[in-house]
């Protein structure tokens, strides 16, 4: 699997140079994601925190442009990266791009389609989660003082991640959309990896949320549609039989986990010794998960003016279909012979299931302590929780602790004007001490010809506010007209002169000629 440097410079236009830094954590036991039903305990979850940063280079002084943290989430039968935090600083208008040039969505997909490759496990689902909620600042504190920063409204930002993920949707295959699917078309399905995106915007019905949805969504078939306005709820959890407060995960910093905190107060008290009652594990207020779903829109984060989009893309790896609920994944395992063709056509990062592989360098001096058996499922085919691929580590590896420090730090410094060189230089240096690195992070340059000159293209034609089509032209009088053709039959050419202090685009294409079949002759007086 390529280098995430690597990845990005293809993807980035040509002459483009960034400074790309990622900083990972090791493993640790964290509380499960979702609720325990009664009577269950809860599942052995492990997570690792990742945090992305991108810089550049002004007058021999570095300055951060861009900043993602993201957390990786394992249990035996779900992978979960989510989106934590995504912010800017404002200052990549030193890069003197075209605006159409969206280099902050280009690096968000690239780290979020190389988490997905890397952390994808053979037979195991993995789901992207994000929540796209319009603020200021989210990572750099007085970045919003920056006058150059661009800050999207609620329904920008939405569709902004919508655009975001659909490359790594496409990616892979379509899924199913129908359970009676034809056996031949489940093996053709299974034996290559498939994916779905879901979306649900609070207070905002299914024809309201399509608006959301990437221009590419209107050319999908209608029977295996990529863009879904839905929860998968069949996809992340075993049993929807159980009470809502179990379907749906609790995230840190997440508008629905403070809302299914909120809610965990109705539950009725439980006395130790005494049976568990009909009702236990079950709110009074809210019924079911499309009730909680519909309250969501009444919360303050989803009904103070702004929309909120809760955003969901499953990838079903080879010999696993969406159509197979995460309940029968857990009862019956893939067919061997399906999967074992899919691995072959598909290869994974390299691996040992359920053991741990060599630590790299920097990350050799962090003790591990693997899973007990008191953290494992007690059933028959035990499978261990515990993933951590070489392929997909940051640059820097650092213990839980010192990740929560240098994060303390960036949250504590203020990226205006004045600051940014000297918070920049702070983050630097200071996970170059708690590594014990004299350097580290590594120079990005583009390479995408294709890139930059579509992008360039699309920046000069966006001067062309009025469509011609749009404008109604006046009848010339007979005298105009009569110059016109006589200037044109002498020159021999239609096209418009073009007077000396215009500037032209390379491309052209903002540059409209009429034709002389739009001239209309009149006899000459």
């Amino acid at each position: 699997m390529e280098d995430l440097a690597d990845l990005l410079a293809k993807v980035l236009p040509t002459g483009v140079e960034i400074t790309l830094r990622h900083v990972s954590s090791t493993p640790t036991p964290s509380d499960a994601l979702f609720a325990a039903a009664p009577g269950q305990p809860a599942e052995p979850t492990f997570c690792e925190n990742h945090f992305l940063s991108a810089s550049i280079d002004s007058k021999d002084e570095e300055t951060i442009i861009f900043g993602m943290e993201v957390m990786v989430y394992n249990t035996a039968h779900l992978t979960t990266i989510f989106v934590s935090k995504a912010d800017s600083t404002g200052f990549l208008h030193l890069l003197q791009l075209p605006r159409k040039v969206s280099i902050l969505r280009l690096i968000s997909n690239t780290f979020l389609s190389f988490l997905a490759r890397a952390r994808q496990r053979p037979g195991v689902r993995l789901v992207v989660s994000l929540f796209a909620r319009a603020q200021d600042q989210y990572l750099f504190p007085g970045s919003i003082e920056n006058a150059e920063k661009h800050v999207l409204d609620d329904r920008g930002l939405i569709k902004w991640w919508c655009r975001a993920v659909d490359p790594i949707l496409r990616e892979h295959e379509p899924e199913s959309a129908l359970q009676e699917t034809k056996a031949s078309d489940q093996t053709v399905e299974a034996s290559k990896a498939s994916a779905t995106a879901y979306l649900i915007v609070p207070s905002c019905d299914r024809f309201e949320t399509r608006n959301f949805f990437p221009s590419t969504a209107k050319a999908d078939p209608q029977d295996r549609p990529r863009w879904l306005n839905s929860y998968p709820l069949k996809q992340l959890y075993h049993d929807p039989s159980a009470p809502p407060r179990c379907l749906v995960p609790r995230f840190p910093d997440d508008p629905k986990t403070r809302f299914l905190v909120d809610l965990d107060d109705e539950l009725p008290e439980v006395e130790e010794g005494k049976p568990a009652l009909p009702d236990a594990g079950r709110w009074r207020s809210v019924k079911s998960l499309d009730q909680f779903w519909e309250m969501m829109s009444f919360r303050q984060e989803c009904s103070a003016g702004r929309l909120v989009g809760f955003l969901w893309l499953v990838i079903n790896p080879p010999g696993l279909m969406n159509s197979t609920s995460m309940e029968s994944q857990k009862r019956v395992s893939p067919e061997k012979d399906v999967l074992l063709h899919a691995q072959e056509s598909n290869p994974l990062p390299q691996r040992t299931r359920g053991s741990f592989l060599e630590e790299p360098a920097q990350a050799a001096a962090i003790p591990i302590a693997p899973p007990t058996s008191s953290e494992l499922p007690q059933n028959e085919e035990v499978i261990n929780p515990f993933d951590w691929p070489e392929v997909g580590r940051g640059n820097v590896v650092l213990s839980e602790a010192d990740y929560k420090k240098m994060m303390d730090t960036v949250l504590d410094n203020f990226y205006d004007e004045n600051e940014i060189v000297a918070s920049t230089k702070a983050y630097v240096e200071q996970v170059a001490g708690l590594a014990d690195q004299l350097t580290w992070g590594k120079k990005v340059v583009g390479i995408n010809t294709e890139s930059s000159a579509v992008q360039s293209t699309d920046a000069t034609s966006a001067n062309n506010i009025i469509d011609l089509g749009l404008i109604r032209k006046r009848k010339k009088s007979l005298g105009e007209a009569a110059a016109i053709i006589e200037s044109q039959e002498t020159s021999g050419s239609f096209d418009t002169p073009t007077p000396a202090s215009a500037s032209i685009p390379e491309s052209g294409s903002a540059v409209n000629v009429l034709s002389a079949g739009l001239v209309r002759k009149k006899k000459k007086t």
